[in-house]
Order: structure tokens, then sequence, then C-alpha cells
């Protein structure tokens, strides 16, 4: 059985910061059940020419409420979740005011309709589950805003191609390591 551990640093009301240990081992994306292995909190890729990312926001199950989260979903199924969190609980009703790169996340789809979708009631939702709610516009950032709170989450990613060599023209030339060998080797470092 696969499992994901997610450790968010997530942001009380007053500014206080937790970082709770979270099982998470199923994985609804829109839905649609998902394996649990493409979840990462990573914020650099390695991508080929056609990859494309969505933000998105993310709803996990936590006792004591759940916990929302900016994610950027990729084109090949990667969910990158990042490590910032709220409580739905603290945004006291103001969630209907909450958006994500602008748009207000009861139009995208509500966190309250996707609990309930996933048999979840309120702010509580079956242990383990994390649920992905995706935006229609490309973006490699998520940004969800608390206008009430005038406070904001943002995750970031960080897209490199295969293709190109960080290194450039620079990279160091290769060098000899010596393994099992039966003669004498000359060191000439």
């Amino acid at each position: 059985m696969s499992l994901f551990l997610f450790r968010p640093h997530v942001e009380g009301p007053e500014g206080n910061i937790t970082t709770p240990d979270v099982v998470i081992d199923r994985v609804f994306v829109n839905g649609a059940p998902k394996s649990i292995n493409l979840v990462s909190t990573e914020s650099y890729h390695q991508v080929d020419e056609s990859e494309f990312a969505f933000p998105a926001y993310g709803i996990t199950a936590l006792g004591g409420g759940a916990l929302i989260s900016p994610a950027v979903m990729l084109g090949s199924g990667r969910i990158c979740l990042a490590r910032t969190a709220w409580r739905l609980n603290n945004l006291n009703g103001n969630v209907g005011a909450v958006t994500l790169n602008g748009q207000s996340l009861a139009a995208l789809r509500s966190p309250a309709d996707l609990i309930e979708a996933a048999g979840g009631e309120g702010d509580t939702l079956p242990r383990g589950y994390l649920l992905i709610c995706v935006a229609g516009e490309a973006d490699t950032q998520a940004t969800l805003v608390d206008p009430t709170r005038k406070r904001e989450l943002r995750h970031r990613l960080k897209l490199s191609l295969i293709s190109e060599d960080r290194w450039g023209g620079v990279r160091p030339k290769p060098r000899y390591s010596v393994g099992p060998m039966m003669k004498e080797i000359p060191h000439f470092i």
C-alpha cells in the first residue's frame, strides 16, 4: 500500500504556524481517483517540451478540520502540492471569497462540494483523502487569496526542459575513478 506523508506549514488566523504530519493514501482529481504515487511537494521538475501545468487547490483530511493548500497539476498527471495550508474552519464561512489565481473557488468547485462528493460533511472528510480541484487556465503558479484576512498562499513550479544542459559549455571534464584493478595505476592529481 502506497502512502504519502504531507507535512504542511498550517497558518492559523493569528499567524501562528503548526506543522502536522498528514498521511494521504487516496487522491481524487476533479472527482476521479488517481495514483498516490503522482503526489509530490517538489517545486522543481524536469519536463519535456510538450508539458503544461494548471493551478489547482487541494483539500486534505486532518483531525480538527480539513486543510486547503494551493497546488499545480502537470499535464503528465503529477500533482505538486504546496507545503503551506490553511484550515477550512479558520476561514469562518468566507470560503466563497477565497480565490485561486483570481478565480473564486465557488466558480471552480467549492470545497464543500468536493468534500460532500467524497463522502465527507462540513469541513471533515474521510481520513487519508486528498481532493484536488483543477482550474482551467494554464499556469505554473497557484495562489490562494483570502481577501477577508488579507493573506495569501502561493505555490510556484520551476519547469526545466529535459533537453537543456544546465552546465552549458562549462561542464567539468570527465575524471577517472579507481576501481578494483590488478595493476598499479598512475595518479596525476
